[in-house]
């Protein structure tokens, strides 16, 4: 299939992209875990809880939904933003993968503190 260079095929080229990014960090982030010793999907673990999943097993599976759907919706509006910027859109891979990180250091400086603090409450609480 040739690429084309549609403004509806950007918007399925991003949403795919968020929706393969996901869970590309799925996996990274249950390496975390298990590198900073709490059990493997203590993150989505926390997502869960916070929800008010009280069940460990369930609260883990209903982040982990929830955090592929969040990168895919992130990729599909990424891809709208970037048909009225031009700028944005990724043509090969080194303009993507600055693009993404700059993105991805953006959200983790915001998010670092705060999910630091909310990780070491659940992690006890899943430890029990």
């Amino acid at each position: 299939m040739e690429w084309q260079n549609t403004p509806k095929m950007l918007i399925v080229y991003c949403t795919l992209a968020g929706l393969i990014s996901a869970w590309a960090i799925s996996g990274l982030l249950v390496l975390v875990d298990t590198a900073s010793g709490t059990p493997p999907g203590t993150f989505f673990a926390v997502i869960g809880l916070s929800l008010g999943f009280n069940d460990p097993a369930s609260a883990q599976y209903i982040g982990l939904g929830l955090h592929i759907l969040t990168g895919t919706v992130a990729g599909n509006i990424f891809g709208q933003i970037a048909l009225f910027w031009r700028k944005l859109i990724p043509y090969n891979v080194n303009r993507g993968g600055l693009v993404g990180s700059i993105i991805l250091t953006t959200y983790n400086i915001r998010n670092n503190a705060q999910f630091g603090r909310i990780h070491i409450f659940c992690s006890q609480r899943l430890c029990e």
